[in-house]
């Protein structure tokens, strides 16, 4: 490994050289607490008894020269009051030999000899013979190039890879808190983890450095942005994985739990809980989480009320609080006037106790690009007016410093969800701007161009991830201050709406709804609005069987509804949004008059029907006593392999401990010993699976129909089962890393040299 140290605060810095020196000296080094000790950072006494003062220097920022004059001009006059027998000095700058020799001469005759001296060099070399001194330093170590290199190496390519690249670049401003040792004794324990918390308090940092972690120890990383089929699809029996789900219920948990979402997360953490190589951390605000299992007897019933695996974010010590902001001024590229605004009077202090404080509002104070629009005189009322209204955060920079167009990206990302493909920002952006009779004097194409980039400085990030370019909000709170600014304005949003033509952008406005954000009314305005536009100009058969479904039953849209129902049936294409078209159909198809489902088969096409689809599916078969050969083979077919993969996901359940062990043969080799009949025990017990699956789906056409549960099973490869199995049991489990404990309290670790 070869470090520079720049992911090391200085007190951090002055840890670990603490350490280092320890195995140098083989001595334990004392440390103080830092600006009262003039000049000592620890000492340690020799055989004979003498006095030995460390001194650690992290200028990385000054470079050799100005370590150079710094020496000169301030520290040398403290290391003479001090008067030490020997003087060992650390830096994490590279030291020439020729550095080394105007060091000593500085400092003698206190520094006796050359290698007193150690520069980043000397202490890379120490690090490569102490490994367990290595891993200890988090950031140090997870940011190493041949660590990094071993981390991507274990994320499955596209937007896994990229997530951890995004997570690396931002580890260096993670603060470990006690809240990181609760959460992995939990996954440690439990192989699951939710971590639930207030907007802003650090659950997807805490979240995405575990990961970080876990995919360092060879844990390939899976990144499950929209649904838990990419996880299941990518779960390899016998491989290490970690799983990783970010705001798994998203902001609307009412549509999360009609789409039986709760159903497939709670049977993918029985999974992962079962399989000692597997690991699955999640995260969701708090309120959202808490109404989500409330009206989830799922989640009930599988314990998640019960926080078995569950970890809220209430509250952060204030030394942990301490540590974040002084980590964040470390990094922060503040001028020290600005910095000096902080330390008077220890107005961090002030900072850190406010009932306010979350990390992401210290990553606005301290951000140097909002900092830079205010004079340092101003810069604490800036800090409190950010801490005492923090969704106001935004107001100056959104209406003020930045013009109409900007804005309209960012009304178009909100809206959609918190973010959006590149092309539909750009088709949106146009019809917006159009619809609001914005003119800029530059091409549309071009203006598209400059205005993003004005954007992604302020307001949004852009991502590319397989060539494909996504736009998503820099900052959650984002959301937060659009939402309160502009949820009444109605004229607003139907303009917005009208210019979205995606189905994230109808999710978001359902959401809305639920979360009394936009009233009922007001709602049913923007629906009705959407839905006389988009009828007329809309192409996307998706878009409009969702937007369809919001009037379904509604006697006034009848017959539109109608109308773009025969459309689909006229002009059939493949459709991803199968639900709700068996419930269009469900609802109209004594009206339609038509002739077979072979138009039905076209909109299905080559996919696979998922679990809630079948549901719908089976509804419509059975209201409308649909006879077509063709049809329900299409039905049987897709709840022969929604069965197939259930029990493939569940076979783990069946105990072969009963029907299987492992014996010593007579050449003390291993032999496998099994029940008489094993195969047909398995295979019972794989059935009675299939029967409950089958139950589990409560739809009386399902269960009285004709399903040949005989061809399940015998998907199911038994001798493959039994080797997972075994393979399963050989492997053990890891020691979690150790924590920096860092015992100082707010003012020393505040103490400027």
């Amino acid at each position: 490994m070869n470090y520079d140290f720049s992911q090391l605060n200085d007190k951090e810095f002055e840890i670990l050289s603490a350490d280092l020196l320890s195995t140098v000296f083989n001595k334990r080094i004392e440390r103080f607490k830092a600006g009262k000790d003039s000049g000592i950072d620890g000492r340690f006494f020799s055989d004979n008894n003498q006095e030995i003062i460390l001194q650690c220097k992290h200028y990385l920022k000054t470079g050799d020269k100005g370590l150079i004059s710094r020496l000169k001009n301030k520290e040398v006059v403290s290391v003479k009051k001090l008067n030490p027998k020997r003087y060992i000095f650390i830096t994490s700058i590279q030291l020439s030999r020729k550095n080394k020799i105007e060091i000593k001469k500085i400092f003698s005759p206190f520094i006796k000899r050359d290698d007193d001296i150690y520069g980043q060099e000397d202490l890379n070399d120490i690090l490569s013979k102490n490994r367990e001194i290595e891993e200890k330093y988090f950031k140090l170590w997870i940011t190493s190039t041949n660590v990094f290199n071993r981390i991507i190496n274990n994320a499955i390519k596209g937007r896994s890879e990229f997530e951890l690249e995004q997570i690396k670049n931002k580890s260096y401003k993670y603060i470990q808190t006690e809240n990181h040792n609760k959460a992995f004794e939990i996954l440690r324990d439990k192989h699951v983890l939710i971590i639930s918390g207030e907007p802003g308090i650090g659950k997807t940092t805490l979240a995405e450095n575990l990961c970080l972690y876990f995919a360092s120890k060879n844990f390939e990383f899976i990144d499950i942005e929209e649904s838990l089929s990419e996880a299941e699809n990518i779960y390899t029996k016998g491989k290490r994985q970690i799983f990783y789900y970010n705001d798994f219920l998203g902001s609307n948990y009412f549509e999360a739990i009609e789409n039986k979402k709760d159903s497939h997360i709670s049977k993918f953490i029985e999974r992962i809980k079962n399989d000692k190589l597997k690991y699955f951390i999640l995260t969701s605000r708090t309120n959202i989480l808490n109404s989500g299992v409330w009206h989830s007897n799922i989640f009930s019933n599988n314990k998640i009320r019960k926080n078995e695996y569950m970890l809220t974010i209430e509250s952060l010590t204030e030394l942990d609080k301490a540590k974040i902001l002084y980590n964040h001024i470390w990094f922060s590229k503040l001028e020290e006037k600005f910095i000096d605004e902080i330390y008077k009077e220890k107005k961090y202090r002030k900072v850190i106790k406010h009932k306010n404080f979350n990390p992401r509002l210290i990553e606005f104070i301290t951000d140097v690009d909002r900092v830079n629009n205010y004079k340092y005189s101003d810069y604490w009322n800036y800090i409190q007016e950010t801490l005492n209204n923090p969704k106001d955060i935004w107001n100056d920079c959104f209406k003020i410093q930045n013009n109409a167009f900007v804005r309209n990206l960012v009304f178009l990302t909100v809206f959609n969800g918190g973010n959006i493909k590149v092309d539909e920002l750009r088709e949106s952006f146009d019809k917006l701007n159009k619809a609001e009779n914005l003119k800029s004097e530059s091409h549309t194409e071009k203006d598209f161009d400059s205005m993003t980039r004005l954007a992604i400085k302020s307001f949004l990030n852009r991502s590319k991830i397989n060539d494909k370019v996504e736009f998503s909000l820099f900052n959650p709170s984002i959301t937060d201050f659009v939402l309160k600014e502009y949820s009444k304005n109605n004229e607003k949003l139907i303009s917005i709406f009208k210019s979205l033509n995606s189905i994230k952008s109808l999710d978001t406005l359902i959401s809305l709804e639920k979360e009394k954000i936009i009233s009922r009314k007001d709602s049913l305005i923007i629906k009705n609005a959407i839905f006389e536009y988009k009828i007329k100009h809309e192409k996307n058969y998706d878009y409009l069987i969702y937007v369809s479904n919001l009037f379904l039953g509604n006697i006034n849209k009848k017959e539109k509804l109608i109308k773009i129902i025969k459309k689909i049936i006229n002009e059939p294409k493949v459709v991803t949004e199968l639900s709700k078209l068996f419930k269009l159909l469900t609802e109209y198809w004594k009206y339609l008059d038509v002739n077979g489902c072979d138009f039905l088969l076209k909109c299905i096409g080559s996919q696979y029907i998922d679990e809630i689809e079948i549901l719908d599916f089976a509804d419509f078969l059975y209201i409308c006593e649909i006879n077509d050969e063709d049809i329900i083979n299409e039905f049987n077919i897709n709840l022969e392999y929604i069965l197939k993969e259930e029990l493939a996901s569940r076979k783990d359940e069946v105990d072969l401990s009963d029907v299987v062990e492992i014996g010593i043969g007579s050449d003390e080799a291993s032999t496998i010993n099994y029940v008489e009949g094993y195969e047909d025990i398995i295979k019972d017990e794989l059935t009675r699976i299939v029967e409950s699956i089958i139950n589990d789906f409560e739809k009386d056409f399902i269960t009285n129909h004709d399903i040949d549960i005989y061809n399940v099973v015998n998907e199911i490869d038994i001798d493959e089962m039994i080797d997972e199995y075994f393979r399963s049991q050989d492997h053990d489990e890891y020691e979690p890393i150790s924590i920096i404990n860092i015992d100082q309290d707010i003012d020393d670790l505040f103490e400027r040299s």
